[in-house]
C-alpha cells in the first residue's frame, strides 16, 4: 500500500507501477485529507519491483508505504470487503489507531502473525479523516503480546497519529458493540 499526498502524483504512480510488473490493483483512489491510496498485490517479485518503482516515482509526495511479502491472510478481506469478525473466545480488546493506513497494515500484520488474536475490524482512511483503526480480540496475554508487536512495527512506519489501548475484561455490551463495527452510523454518511 502507498499513501501519496498528491492526487496527480498518485495517478502517475499508479500508471507506472502497473506498467512495471504484473500486479493486481485491489483498490486505488482518493481518501480524506486529499490523499491518494494505492493497494496492490500479486506474486512477491513483481510486487517488489512495482513497489520500488512506485516509491521512486512518488518521491516527496509519498506520505507512507508498506510492502508486506506474504501478508497475513486475514488482512485482505478486512480491507477489501470490510469483513468483520465476531469475537472469538477471550475477554480483552486491543484498539490501534494510526495517522497512516500503510503503517496500520504493517502493525496489524505483525500483531496477527505473532500472537493468537482475532482481527475484529480494520478500517482504512475513509470516514476517519485519513486515519486507520483496527480492533483485535482474544485472551488478555495474547492481546498484550499483539499490542507489543504492533508497537514495535509502528517504529518502522509513520508514527504520527499513533495510539493504542488494551482493554482487559471487556464488558459484554461493549464487546457486542465493537463486534458490530466502529462506525457511528451503520452506513457512512459522508
Amino acid at each position: 500500500m502507498l499513501d501519496i499526498d498528491d492526487v496527480p502524483r498518485g495517478l502517475l504512480t499508479l500508471d507506472l507501477l502497473v506498467k512495471e510488473a504484473e500486479v493486481v490493483v485491489y483498490s486505488a483512489g482518493t481518501v480524506q485529507a486529499g490523499r491518494y491510496l494505492i493497494l496492490f498485490g500479486g506474486e512477491v517479485a513483481p510486487v517488489e519491483m512495482s513497489f520500488y518503482r512506485a516509491v521512486d516515482i512518488a518521491k516527496a509526495a509519498l506520505n507512507d508505504g508498506v510492502l508486506l511479502p506474504y501478508a497475513e491472510p486475514r488482512i485482505a478481506p478486512a480491507v477489501l470487503e470490510g469483513a468483520q469478525r465476531w469475537p472469538c473466545p477471550g475477554d480483552s480488546l486491543g484498539v490501534l489507531q494510526s495517522g497512516s493506513s500503510p503503517t496500520m497494515l504493517r502493525c496489524v500484520d505483525a500483531a496477527l502473525k505473532g500472537a493468537e488474536v482475532d482481527l475484529m475490524q480494520l478500517r482504512i482512511a475513509d470516514g476517519l479523516g485519513g486515519r486507520a483503526i483496527a480492533t483485535l480480540w482474544g485472551a488478555t496475554h495474547d492481546v498484550e503480546a499483539a499490542m507489543e508487536l504492533a508497537e514495535r512495527a509502528v517504529r518502522s512506519g509513520e508514527p504520527g497519529g499513533w495510539s493504542a489501548q488494551t482493554i482487559r475484561n471487556v464488558d459484554p455490551s461493549v464487546a457486542q458493540r465493537v463486534g458490530e463495527g466502529t462506525h457511528f452510523f451503520r452506513e457512512w454518511r459522508g
